[in-house]
């Protein structure tokens, strides 16, 4: 059995002699064993710079980072904690990376990163992306510097940039959704507009504006979105209309946003949920006509992939009915989170990927069916916030560090 002193006289000794070790990982090892085995393996990645073609190599090892440029002279950071080792490795990779350097690793496995690249801070902050489960290319939008140019990238499945498109100056974008007919509806400082990806031309979607967030969200080939005066649910694939209705989204008390507009769209296209009110949600299944109101005045709504059931401020609903039930979902469902916490849900066939609580919690990603947690993905390049969805057979993230990350998730 190991004595606490003896543990207190290793970590002296690891704290005093660090300048005489720096190049020897022995007292390390020794301590980390005694308090209960060695940290995770060591995690190595290589990134490389296509306008020169050199190498920058870094290794994780525990509590120690090792980096070597273009295979020179190779510098040893030892660090205090697991936070400091992380934080510090975050921000060498991404010194790097805002030199050129891109990490790309086509065949990495199941939750593992595939690509790591920065693209550039938003000057807004909300990290427009826009991705559709049934491609694997997606695109991200970002700010340039003060509104002199607003950028679209798009990128293919390895994060390579197929094109960079500029959409003008003194725009902001806070929110987009790729339909299925090879457009993008963006929300443009509160006015929704279409993009044609072949041509580049934008028109004006809807003409009148409204409260910040304008319902976006798109499912298979069906749209959703609100024109400040009616919800409309398209279908792209079809050309028909599936829902139209008339709605006045009420100005909200609450300082984090304007008005009640929210709505989503259910994974298998059969349903969709709103809120243009206090204290209540409505779910409409398009097939019937009818509609469900859901006494709630919680936030973060999301439907389970078979839309079986309907989650919205902590709570779990049976969706065709509307009663109250017990979660069944794989994970637990946080209670309590105001508009401004994170509850971030986004499906994929029999996929769920998670993140609640915090804007730079980790994502879960969960198989519904079978209830089990696959992996966890914490990304390095998070600070406060990311936005993530699926692609055919990725993860994709805009985080608000400027960067873009990919993540395989094909089963």
């Amino acid at each position: 059995m190991v004595l606490k002193s003896e543990i207190w006289l290793l970590e002296a000794m690891l704290h005093i002699g660090i300048a005489i070790v720096q190049h020897s990982t022995f007292i390390k090892d020794i301590y980390l064993y005694l308090k209960g085995g060695k940290g995770k393996a060591m995690i190595e990645k290589t990134f490389i710079n296509p306008a020169t073609n050199k190498q920058w190599r870094i290794e994780m090892d525990d509590l120690t980072i090792r980096t070597c440029l273009n295979g020179g002279k190779v510098k040893e950071i030892l660090c205090d904690s697991s936070f400091q080792a992380k934080s510090k490795a975050a921000s060498a990779m991404m010194g790097q990376m805002r030199k050129g350097f891109i990490y790309q690793k086509p065949n990495a496995a199941f939750g593992e990163a595939k690509c790591h690249r920065y693209i550039g801070k938003d000057s807004n902050g909300f990290m427009p992306l826009a991705a559709a489960s049934a491609r694997d290319d997606f695109f991200l939008t970002r700010v340039v510097g003060d509104f002199e140019d607003e950028l679209l990238y798009h990128f293919d499945e390895n994060g390579d940039i197929l094109e960079t498109i500029s959409l003008g100056a003194k725009r902001m974008t806070y929110e987009q959704i790729l339909c299925s007919n090879n457009t993008l509806l963006l929300n443009n400082s509160y006015l929704i507009e279409l993009f044609t990806l072949d041509t580049h031309k934008i028109t004006s979607f809807a003409n009148k504006k409204n409260s910040m967030k304008t319902m976006l969200d798109a499912s298979g080939g069906l749209a959703l979105w609100y024109t400040g005066e009616e919800i409309v649910v398209f279908d792209f694939d079809s050309n028909t209309e599936v829902w139209r209705e008339v709605v006045k989204c009420k100005k909200s008390k609450d300082p984090n946003f304007a008005y009640y507009c929210f709505g989503i769209l259910s994974p298998e296209r059969t349903k969709m949920a709103y809120r243009t009110t206090e204290g209540e949600y409505i779910i409409v299944d398009f097939q019937s006509g009818k509609k469900i109101v859901i006494k709630n005045d919680g936030f973060h709504p999301f439907f389970s992939p078979d839309a079986q059931y309907f989650s919205v401020g902590g709570k779990c609903y049976v969706s065709q009915t509307g009663e109250e039930t017990v979660n069944p979902f794989p994970f637990v469902v946080r209670q309590g989170l105001s508009y401004a916490d994170t509850c971030t849900v986004r499906i994929c066939g029999n996929l769920m990927a998670v993140q609640q609580e915090h804007g730079n919690s980790v994502i879960e990603l969960w198989e519904y069916n079978n209830r089990d947690l696959l992996v966890s993905i914490d990304d390095p390049f998070v600070v406060k916030h990311t936005n993530f969805y699926f692609t055919k057979n990725n993860l994709v993230l805009h985080t608000d560090y400027g960067a873009m990350s990919i993540y395989p998730c094909a089963m």
